[in-house]
């Protein structure tokens, strides 16, 4: 399950992120079972011939093009997470971190669904370890900066008390979204803005709660 080596001509460089690109934009459009090598072939305008030489199949290019969407996104950097999402207060910025994870998996539902399922059939997998590196990288990132407001967190533990928060509000987020037969979808059929609101209250009381 290695990442495929990079090209040296400039060349087949540029194929190979052509059909990365294209990868990522099927698994954006439809679901995952949808995303075959002609329907990738074809979004980047390229012959099936030309996708096999770089990747012995398609879940070697769904590998591919996975890590380097989690690659991107865990190379933000502190200064870019807090101009983005930063506020006057722990409560301020708690609801900017939610709205954030609400809004990417609202964006990008099909292929939020299609790395859940497909983390969850390669589980224990070099690859799966590296994917859930990346996300916990980011994540961790995010959940630092309610550390601005450590004198107002009461958890004996505040550095693993914002991890929890953070992780207890996208994995919410990413049941009630994606999972549309859910418990979420019948005990509380929140709209977005709701669903913000509760969780957002839940982490807040969390935090502030004393031991």
């Amino acid at each position: 399950m290695d990442a495929p080596q990079q090209p040296q001509q400039q060349r087949s460089r540029e194929t190979l992120d052509t059909l990365i690109t294209a990868t990522i934009r099927q698994l954006e459009s439809d679901s995952l079972e949808a995303c075959t090598l002609p329907r990738i072939a074809a979004q980047a305008n390229l012959a099936a011939a030309s996708v096999y030489r770089r990747f012995p199949d398609k879940d070697a290019l769904l590998r591919a093009a996975f890590l380097h969407v989690l690659q991107q996104n865990a190379k933000i950097t502190r200064p870019q997470l807090e101009k983005l999402l930063l506020r006057k207060s722990l409560e301020a910025t708690i609801e900017a971190i939610v709205l954030d994870l609400l809004r990417q998996y609202r964006q990008r539902p099909h292929f939020m669904r299609s790395l859940s399922l497909f983390l969850e059939s390669h589980s224990g997998t070099t690859f799966a370890l590296e994917a859930r590196q990346l996300i916990s990288t980011r994540l961790k990132l995010t959940a630092g900066l309610l550390l601005e407001y450590r004198d107002r967190i009461r958890h004996p533990n505040p550095a693993r008390a914002v991890v929890f928060a953070v992780l207890l509000a996208t994995s919410a987020i990413e049941a009630a979204i994606l999972t549309p037969d859910s418990l979420w979808s019948v005990a509380l059929p929140f709209a977005d803005k709701q669903l913000a609101a509760e969780i957002t209250r839940t982490a807040l009381a969390f935090l502030r709660r004393r031991p």
